[in-house]
Protein backbone atom coordinates (compact mmCIF):
# COMPACT_ATOMS: atom_id res chain seq x y z
CA UNK A 1 0.00 0.00 0.00
CA UNK A 2 1.42 3.37 -1.08
CA UNK A 3 -0.01 5.94 1.35
CA UNK A 4 0.14 9.73 1.55
CA UNK A 5 0.33 11.20 5.04
CA UNK A 6 -0.42 14.92 5.28
CA UNK A 7 1.01 16.68 8.31
CA UNK A 8 3.76 14.08 8.41
CA UNK A 9 6.10 16.31 10.45
CA UNK A 10 3.56 16.83 13.23
CA UNK A 11 3.26 15.19 16.63
CA UNK A 12 0.75 12.53 15.57
CA UNK A 13 1.89 12.18 11.96
CA UNK A 14 5.55 11.61 12.73
CA UNK A 15 4.64 8.76 15.09
CA UNK A 16 2.06 7.28 12.77
CA UNK A 17 4.77 6.85 10.11
CA UNK A 18 6.54 4.25 12.23
CA UNK A 19 3.37 2.32 12.90
CA UNK A 20 2.36 2.32 9.24
CA UNK A 21 5.83 1.14 8.21
CA UNK A 22 5.38 -1.82 10.54
CA UNK A 23 2.18 -2.66 8.66
CA UNK A 24 3.99 -2.66 5.32
CA UNK A 25 2.95 0.78 4.05
CA UNK A 26 5.20 2.80 1.78
CA UNK A 27 4.63 6.37 2.90
CA UNK A 28 4.99 9.74 1.21
CA UNK A 29 4.78 12.69 3.58
CA UNK A 30 3.71 16.26 2.90
CA UNK A 31 4.07 19.18 5.29
CA UNK A 32 4.75 22.91 5.42
CA UNK A 33 7.44 22.08 7.95
CA UNK A 34 10.49 21.04 5.92
CA UNK A 35 11.47 18.33 8.42
CA UNK A 36 11.35 14.90 6.79
CA UNK A 37 10.81 12.33 9.51
CA UNK A 38 12.39 8.88 9.44
CA UNK A 39 10.40 6.21 7.63
CA UNK A 40 9.11 8.24 4.70
CA UNK A 41 9.89 6.97 1.22
CA UNK A 42 9.42 10.43 -0.30
CA UNK A 43 8.55 13.86 1.04
CA UNK A 44 6.82 16.88 -0.46
CA UNK A 45 7.56 20.21 1.21
CA UNK A 46 4.72 22.63 0.59
CA UNK A 47 1.39 24.15 1.53
CA UNK A 48 -1.70 22.08 0.72
CA UNK A 49 -3.66 25.28 0.32
CA UNK A 50 -1.93 25.38 -3.07
CA UNK A 51 -3.69 22.89 -5.34
CA UNK A 52 -0.46 22.23 -7.24
CA UNK A 53 1.18 20.98 -4.02
CA UNK A 54 -1.78 18.70 -3.31
CA UNK A 55 -1.64 17.27 -6.84
CA UNK A 56 2.09 16.62 -6.55
CA UNK A 57 1.60 14.92 -3.20
CA UNK A 58 -1.20 12.55 -4.26
CA UNK A 59 0.39 11.42 -7.51
CA UNK A 60 0.63 7.64 -7.52
CA UNK A 61 -0.71 6.94 -4.02
CA UNK A 62 -3.41 4.39 -3.15
CA UNK A 63 -4.53 5.86 0.17
CA UNK A 64 -4.58 9.29 1.84
CA UNK A 65 -4.36 9.91 5.57
CA UNK A 66 -5.18 13.58 6.11
CA UNK A 67 -3.82 14.92 9.39
CA UNK A 68 -2.55 18.38 8.41
CA UNK A 69 -4.45 21.09 10.27
CA UNK A 70 -4.24 24.35 12.18
CA UNK A 71 -4.65 23.81 15.93
CA UNK A 72 -4.02 26.10 18.89
CA UNK A 73 -5.73 28.07 21.63
CA UNK A 74 -4.09 31.41 20.90
CA UNK A 75 -2.86 33.41 17.94
CA UNK A 76 -4.75 31.67 15.10
CA UNK A 77 -7.48 33.66 13.34
CA UNK A 78 -10.78 32.32 12.05
CA UNK A 79 -9.55 32.91 8.51
CA UNK A 80 -6.43 30.83 9.15
CA UNK A 81 -8.47 27.95 10.60
CA UNK A 82 -10.76 27.84 7.59
CA UNK A 83 -7.85 28.18 5.19
CA UNK A 84 -5.78 25.37 6.71
CA UNK A 85 -8.56 23.05 7.85
CA UNK A 86 -11.17 23.48 5.14
CA UNK A 87 -9.62 24.83 1.96
CA UNK A 88 -6.56 22.59 2.25
CA UNK A 89 -8.87 19.61 2.77
CA UNK A 90 -10.86 20.61 -0.30
CA UNK A 91 -7.65 20.60 -2.35
CA UNK A 92 -6.55 17.22 -1.02
CA UNK A 93 -9.93 15.69 -1.83
CA UNK A 94 -10.01 17.23 -5.31
CA UNK A 95 -6.49 16.07 -6.11
CA UNK A 96 -7.06 12.61 -4.63
CA UNK A 97 -10.33 12.10 -6.49
CA UNK A 98 -8.63 13.11 -9.75
CA UNK A 99 -5.97 10.51 -9.00
CA UNK A 100 -8.52 7.75 -8.36
CA UNK A 101 -7.84 7.37 -4.62
CA UNK A 102 -10.51 5.23 -2.92
CA UNK A 103 -9.23 4.90 0.67
CA UNK A 104 -9.29 7.94 2.97
CA UNK A 105 -8.54 8.50 6.66
CA UNK A 106 -9.38 11.91 8.11
CA UNK A 107 -8.41 13.08 11.58
CA UNK A 108 -11.21 15.33 12.73
CA UNK A 109 -11.87 16.26 16.38
CA UNK A 110 -14.46 15.98 19.14
CA UNK A 111 -14.47 19.79 19.04
CA UNK A 112 -16.92 19.48 16.14
CA UNK A 113 -19.49 18.43 18.76
CA UNK A 114 -18.80 21.14 21.33
CA UNK A 115 -18.49 20.69 25.14
CA UNK A 116 -20.73 18.26 27.05
CA UNK A 117 -21.01 17.24 30.69
CA UNK A 118 -22.92 14.08 29.84
CA UNK A 119 -20.95 11.86 27.46
CA UNK A 120 -22.13 12.00 23.84
CA UNK A 121 -21.35 9.61 21.01
CA UNK A 122 -21.10 9.76 17.22
CA UNK A 123 -24.83 10.45 16.86
CA UNK A 124 -24.51 13.93 18.40
CA UNK A 125 -24.89 16.80 15.98
CA UNK A 126 -22.26 19.40 15.18
CA UNK A 127 -22.18 22.12 17.84
CA UNK A 128 -18.70 23.63 17.65
CA UNK A 129 -18.04 26.69 19.81
CA UNK A 130 -14.77 27.74 18.18
CA UNK A 131 -13.31 28.13 14.71
CA UNK A 132 -11.15 25.04 15.06
CA UNK A 133 -14.14 22.77 15.64
CA UNK A 134 -16.34 24.57 13.12
CA UNK A 135 -13.74 24.35 10.34
CA UNK A 136 -13.24 20.64 11.02
CA UNK A 137 -16.98 20.05 10.91
CA UNK A 138 -17.11 21.66 7.47
CA UNK A 139 -14.21 19.49 6.38
CA UNK A 140 -16.11 16.37 7.51
CA UNK A 141 -18.97 17.43 5.24
CA UNK A 142 -16.58 17.44 2.28
CA UNK A 143 -15.75 13.80 2.94
CA UNK A 144 -19.43 12.90 3.07
CA UNK A 145 -19.84 14.61 -0.29
CA UNK A 146 -16.87 12.65 -1.62
CA UNK A 147 -18.53 9.38 -0.60
CA UNK A 148 -21.77 10.44 -2.28
CA UNK A 149 -19.92 11.27 -5.49
CA UNK A 150 -17.88 8.05 -5.45
CA UNK A 151 -19.78 4.99 -4.14
CA UNK A 152 -16.51 3.00 -4.11
CA UNK A 153 -14.81 5.39 -1.70
CA UNK A 154 -13.98 4.19 1.80
CA UNK A 155 -13.75 7.06 4.27
CA UNK A 156 -12.72 6.71 7.90
CA UNK A 157 -13.23 9.79 10.12
CA UNK A 158 -11.57 9.68 13.55
CA UNK A 159 -12.43 12.25 16.21
CA UNK A 160 -9.86 12.29 19.03
CA UNK A 161 -9.92 14.53 22.07
CA UNK A 162 -6.88 16.20 23.68
CA UNK A 163 -3.90 14.19 22.38
CA UNK A 164 -0.90 13.93 24.69
CA UNK A 165 2.07 11.78 25.62
CA UNK A 166 5.88 11.78 25.58
CA UNK A 167 7.13 14.28 23.03
CA UNK A 168 4.00 16.43 23.07
CA UNK A 169 4.76 19.99 21.93
CA UNK A 170 4.88 22.90 24.38
CA UNK A 171 1.70 24.37 22.90
CA UNK A 172 -0.44 21.39 23.95
CA UNK A 173 -2.72 21.35 26.98
CA UNK A 174 -1.17 18.54 29.03
CA UNK A 175 2.33 19.88 28.41
CA UNK A 176 1.27 23.30 29.70
CA UNK A 177 -0.36 21.77 32.76
CA UNK A 178 2.60 19.59 33.75
CA UNK A 179 5.06 22.41 33.10
CA UNK A 180 3.04 24.90 35.18
CA UNK A 181 2.73 22.52 38.13
CA UNK A 182 6.41 21.59 37.99
CA UNK A 183 7.55 25.21 37.93
CA UNK A 184 5.17 26.43 40.67
CA UNK A 185 3.15 28.51 38.21
CA UNK A 186 -0.14 26.67 38.62
CA UNK A 187 -3.16 27.80 40.60
CA UNK A 188 -6.32 25.73 40.69
CA UNK A 189 -9.16 27.70 39.15
CA UNK A 190 -12.64 26.32 39.80
CA UNK A 191 -13.64 23.29 41.90
CA UNK A 192 -12.12 20.73 39.51
CA UNK A 193 -15.33 18.91 38.66
CA UNK A 194 -15.16 19.39 34.88
CA UNK A 195 -14.79 16.09 33.01
CA UNK A 196 -11.90 15.95 30.53
CA UNK A 197 -11.76 13.27 27.85
CA UNK A 198 -8.20 12.72 26.62
CA UNK A 199 -6.46 10.59 24.00
CA UNK A 200 -3.04 9.17 24.84
CA UNK A 201 -0.87 9.10 21.71
CA UNK A 202 -0.13 5.35 21.73
CA UNK A 203 -3.79 4.51 22.32
CA UNK A 204 -4.86 6.78 19.47
CA UNK A 205 -2.34 5.25 17.07
CA UNK A 206 -3.50 1.75 18.01
CA UNK A 207 -7.12 2.80 17.48
CA UNK A 208 -6.23 4.23 14.07
CA UNK A 209 -4.62 1.00 12.86
CA UNK A 210 -7.49 -1.05 14.32
CA UNK A 211 -10.06 0.98 12.38
CA UNK A 212 -8.02 1.08 9.16
CA UNK A 213 -8.12 -2.72 9.03
CA UNK A 214 -11.93 -2.60 9.11
CA UNK A 215 -12.69 0.11 6.56
CA UNK A 216 -15.78 -0.33 4.40
CA UNK A 217 -17.38 1.58 1.56
CA UNK A 218 -19.04 4.82 2.58
CA UNK A 219 -18.23 6.98 5.60
CA UNK A 220 -17.43 5.50 9.01
CA UNK A 221 -17.07 7.94 11.91
CA UNK A 222 -15.56 7.10 15.29
CA UNK A 223 -14.87 9.06 18.44
CA UNK A 224 -11.65 8.01 20.12
CA UNK A 225 -11.06 8.91 23.78
CA UNK A 226 -9.43 7.03 26.62
CA UNK A 227 -11.61 5.63 29.36
CA UNK A 228 -12.50 6.43 32.04
CA UNK A 229 -12.44 10.21 31.59
CA UNK A 230 -11.01 12.00 34.65
CA UNK A 231 -12.15 15.28 36.17
CA UNK A 232 -9.77 18.22 36.11
CA UNK A 233 -9.33 17.82 39.86
CA UNK A 234 -8.28 14.18 39.47
CA UNK A 235 -5.95 15.02 36.60
CA UNK A 236 -4.24 17.79 38.58
CA UNK A 237 -3.95 15.63 41.70
CA UNK A 238 -2.32 12.79 39.77
CA UNK A 239 0.23 15.10 38.14
CA UNK A 240 1.16 16.62 41.50
CA UNK A 241 1.72 13.19 43.01
CA UNK A 242 3.75 11.97 40.02
CA UNK A 243 5.98 15.02 40.46
CA UNK A 244 6.35 14.27 44.18
CA UNK A 245 4.41 17.36 45.17
CA UNK A 246 1.37 17.97 47.37
CA UNK A 247 -1.76 18.99 45.45
CA UNK A 248 -3.45 22.25 46.46
CA UNK A 249 -6.22 22.12 49.05
CA UNK A 250 -7.88 25.29 47.78
CA UNK A 251 -8.96 26.83 44.50
CA UNK A 252 -9.63 30.24 43.02
CA UNK A 253 -13.28 30.80 42.11
CA UNK A 254 -13.87 31.27 38.41
CA UNK A 255 -15.59 34.60 39.13
CA UNK A 256 -12.31 35.90 40.58
CA UNK A 257 -9.94 34.47 37.98
CA UNK A 258 -11.87 35.52 34.86
CA UNK A 259 -11.37 39.31 35.26
CA UNK A 260 -7.64 38.77 35.82
CA UNK A 261 -7.45 36.64 32.68
CA UNK A 262 -9.27 39.33 30.71
CA UNK A 263 -6.52 41.80 31.61
CA UNK A 264 -3.99 39.23 30.41
CA UNK A 265 -5.90 38.97 27.11
CA UNK A 266 -5.70 42.74 26.63
CA UNK A 267 -1.97 42.66 27.30
CA UNK A 268 -1.52 39.78 24.84
CA UNK A 269 -3.39 41.70 22.14
CA UNK A 270 -1.19 44.74 22.69
CA UNK A 271 2.15 42.96 22.91
CA UNK A 272 1.62 39.87 20.75
CA UNK A 273 2.88 37.72 23.65
CA UNK A 274 1.20 34.38 24.39
CA UNK A 275 0.73 34.69 28.16
CA UNK A 276 0.16 31.45 30.12
CA UNK A 277 -3.14 32.75 31.55
CA UNK A 278 -5.91 33.65 29.13
CA UNK A 279 -9.66 33.84 29.54
CA UNK A 280 -10.08 31.11 26.93
CA UNK A 281 -7.75 28.70 28.75
CA UNK A 282 -9.43 29.28 32.11
CA UNK A 283 -12.85 28.79 30.58
CA UNK A 284 -11.69 25.68 28.74
CA UNK A 285 -10.18 24.21 31.91
CA UNK A 286 -13.57 24.53 33.62
CA UNK A 287 -15.63 23.24 30.70
CA UNK A 288 -16.54 19.55 30.55
CA UNK A 289 -15.52 17.75 27.37
CA UNK A 290 -17.08 14.35 27.84
CA UNK A 291 -17.38 11.86 24.98
CA UNK A 292 -18.46 8.26 24.57
CA UNK A 293 -16.16 5.94 22.59
CA UNK A 294 -18.28 2.82 23.09
CA UNK A 295 -18.62 2.26 19.34
CA UNK A 296 -14.97 1.36 18.70
CA UNK A 297 -14.82 -0.77 21.84
CA UNK A 298 -17.91 -2.73 20.87
CA UNK A 299 -16.08 -3.66 17.67
CA UNK A 300 -13.26 -5.22 19.68
CA UNK A 301 -10.76 -2.43 20.35
CA UNK A 302 -8.99 -2.65 23.71
CA UNK A 303 -7.15 0.36 25.12
CA UNK A 304 -3.53 -0.82 25.53
CA UNK A 305 -2.36 1.86 27.98
CA UNK A 306 -4.38 2.83 31.05
CA UNK A 307 -4.96 6.48 31.95
CA UNK A 308 -2.71 6.24 35.00
CA UNK A 309 0.14 4.61 33.07
CA UNK A 310 -0.24 7.08 30.20
CA UNK A 311 0.05 10.05 32.55
CA UNK A 312 2.98 8.45 34.39
CA UNK A 313 4.91 7.92 31.13
CA UNK A 314 4.17 11.49 30.06
CA UNK A 315 5.31 13.05 33.33
CA UNK A 316 8.48 10.92 33.35
CA UNK A 317 9.26 12.20 29.85
CA UNK A 318 8.75 15.78 31.04
CA UNK A 319 11.33 15.24 33.76
CA UNK A 320 13.94 14.06 31.25
CA UNK A 321 13.48 16.16 28.13
CA UNK A 322 14.85 19.56 27.22
CA UNK A 323 13.13 22.02 24.89
CA UNK A 324 15.41 24.94 25.67
CA UNK A 325 12.76 26.11 28.09
CA UNK A 326 12.59 26.33 31.92
CA UNK A 327 11.12 22.97 32.86
CA UNK A 328 14.23 21.70 34.65
CA UNK A 329 14.54 24.83 36.81
CA UNK A 330 11.51 24.06 38.96
CA UNK A 331 13.39 22.22 41.72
Amino acid sequence: MHSLLTGSSGYIGSRLVTRLNQKGHTIRGVDRDDRKVNGLSTFVHGDLCELSVAREAVNGVDQILHLAAAKGDWGISREEYYRDNLEATRNVIEAGAENGVKDWVFYSTVSTLGPHYEAVDEHAGFNAINSYGASKAEAEKLFHQLAEDDPEARVLIIRPSVVYGPGNPPSTNIYRLVDAIYNHRFAMVGPGDAIKSTSYIENLLEATLFLMERMEQGVQTYIYVDEPAPTTGTLVERIYKLLGKSPPSWYIPLSVASPIATVSDWAADLTGIDFPITAARIEKFNRSTNFDATKIREEGYEQPVSNREALRETVEWHLQHEYGETLRNGR
